[in-house]
């Protein structure tokens, strides 16, 4: 792999993680910017194009702002102090934006140096291309099933699946699943993506996630529509569970 290769980052910083299975956890985000898809509820638009630079907020309280593009010596000197300033961070979580969109890069940095906590990718599962250089040097991965209903984006069943399937070739890897919904969600949409985690990533769990509004931070459903959703989820993924950005409720990033 080229030692040229660099990486472009929205924001790095720490805090408590919000969404899914390690709720609550203190974690180190490494934002990359640029994305694939633009979702009609993206909660980070600031994070979908490339910037020139990355904010740093470390512990200390120390702010910088680092020129892009980051080389992966400069990422990891600067995740190496974060662990260093807060040993409260139990993982590493690569997000975005769209990590995969830069997965070679991150597949570079990690090879070269991987931080001593484990590593989660935050990934709206809607490319596989480097996935499998990528998995090697991946604790956890957290998958989202974009649903066609909600979105505003085409379908991305054929590359959800695929992506699914090659996660679960790979021993020890913990993956749970995401899926946003609001009052336009469909139960067809809703059915079709709980069958396609029962049936690829079995021992995966399947985590309903409220859409919030971006403008107002309230939910984009009520609670009879979410439990409506919930049961038809339940009838084709017995592993699911309701569970929304936990960080949107206590106002943290």
């Amino acid at each position: 792999m080229s030692r040229t290769l660099t990486g472009n980052l929205s924001e790095i910083f720490a805090s408590e993680q919000g969404e899914g299975s390690y709720c609550g956890d203190r974690h180190l985000f490494v934002r990359f910017a640029g994305c694939n898809i633009r979702c009609a509820y993206c909660d980070t638009p600031e994070s979908l194009i490339r910037v020139s630079s990355c904010r740093v907020d470390y512990p200390c309280g120390e702010r910088d702002a680092i020129d892009n593009p980051f080389a992966a010596v400069d990422l990891t000197a600067i995740v190496d102090r974060f662990l260093h300033e807060d040993s409260s961070i139990k993982m590493v979580s690569l997000t975005g934006g769209e990590p995969m969109v830069q997965a070679a890069f991150i597949a570079h940095w990690l090879a070269e140096a991987k931080p001593s906590v484990d590593v989660m990718l935050e990934t709206a599962a809607t490319t596989t291309r480097g996935l499998d250089e990528l998995l090697p040097y991946l604790s956890v991965v957290s998958a989202d099933v974009k649903l066609p209903s909600n979105s505003g984006e085409l379908p991305f069943w054929d590359v959800h699946d695929e992506f699914l399937s090659l996660c679960a070739e790979v021993a020890g890897l913990d993956l749970y699943v995401k899926m946003p919904v609001d009052d336009a969600t469909s139960d067809d949409d809703v059915r079709r993506g709980a069958r396609m985690v029962a049936d690829r990533v079995p021992d995966a769990r399947l985590y309903m996630q409220p859409i919030t509004d971006p403008s107002d931070g309230r939910w984009r459903l009520g609670s009879a529509r979410m439990g409506a959703l919930l049961a038809v989820a339940s009838t084709e993924c017995a592993n699911t569970a309701f569970r929304p950005q936990v960080h949107k409720l206590l106002g943290v990033r």
